[in-house]
């Protein structure tokens, strides 16, 4: 199985690709954490990370045959995490930010649970991809931000058992990922959640000619449009309007069949919504449980 260890800080449509994948391989990705190690105690704060060294990305892999216009899914076999991670505030970054000092936890992760020592709490560990994503076709993505490529998207569900959807808008697709968490909440609302190294075990697909204006999210129960805007109402809005158009395919349903079916079986949660404006804005995902006895809204059958 090839390993990917170098990391990008920005998604650009020329990266130059660290390895290369045929169709339905398997790849392990060596992840840094989010701090790129700047934060090593909780003696760090925040105001003294490098921020342009943040949010490292290991990759990205060329996918052989990926065109642009094609779909890459990313099965998201296996996540490990280190035994140690970092919850920090983070300055001007949400709703707690006027009142909330600068402070940094250290927690374990141990036998699948998370240990806060210092308040004596445990709970289950729940690994998850922050970062992930392909190369946009148009202006350079610091890999803190989000957008319709992926990247920060903070989606807490992309854990072991997922598959992820991404357009295809570069040759080769450039998949990176990075900023694994051992658990974070929706919203990651002080910036963070448990900041940790660790590693990803994937298998790249192609979809054929399939259009897809945002990132999917598929469970074995549900899809999810992980879309972005300035406000939390313009992602939201953009998730509603790209789930509509993916129903409203699949199951051969008009404009106004589809806007009521999304009323009564519509899903909404946060993904990151406390990122400043300069990162991209918030980031939303907008579901929809599967049916069983209609066609997928994307299939590699």
């Amino acid at each position: 199985m090839q390993e990917i260890r170098k990391s990008i800080y920005t998604f650009t449509k020329d990266m130059e690709p660290v390895a290369r994948a045929k169709n339905g391989e398997v790849v392990k990705f060596i992840i840094k954490d989010c701090f790129d190690g700047q934060i090593k105690s909780e003696k760090d704060i925040t105001t003294e990370v490098d921020w342009h060294h943040s949010n490292p990305a290991a990759g990205p892999l060329y996918v052989e045959g990926a065109e642009v216009g094609d779909v890459l899914a990313v099965d998201i076999l296996d996540i490990s995490v280190a035994d140690r991670g970092f919850v920090c505030t983070v300055p001007e970054c949400g709703p707690f930010a006027e009142k909330a000092e600068l402070r940094t936890n250290g927690l374990r992760v141990e036998g699948g649970k998370i240990y806060w020592d210092k308040h004596n709490m445990v709970w289950p560990a729940a690994p998850m991809i922050g970062v992930i994503g392909t190369a946009p076709d148009g202006e350079d993505m610091p890999t803190a931000f989000v957008g319709n490529h992926g990247g920060n998207m903070d989606n807490a569900m992309i854990q072991k058992g997922v598959r992820m959807w991404f357009p295809v808008r570069v040759e080769g697709a450039l998949l990176a990922m990075g900023d694994l968490h051992a658990a974070m909440g929706d919203g990651e609302v002080c910036g963070c959640g448990i900041e940790i190294a660790g590693e990803v075990i994937v298998r790249v697909s192609i979809l054929k000619n399939f259009k897809l204006n945002w990132p999917l999210l598929e469970t074995k129960d549900a899809y999810y449009v992980n879309a972005r805007g300035a406000t939390c109402d313009e992602a939201i809005h953009s998730g509603y309007v790209e789930l509509h158009r993916l129903i409203s395919q699949a199951y051969e349903l008009d404009y106004t069949d589809t806007a009521m079916y999304m009323s009564i079986q519509g899903l909404l949660s946060a993904n990151q919504a406390c990122l400043v404006e300069q990162a991209g804005g918030d980031s939303f995902r907008v579901g929809t449980p599967k049916v069983l006895n209609k066609k997928p809204l994307i299939s590699l059958d």
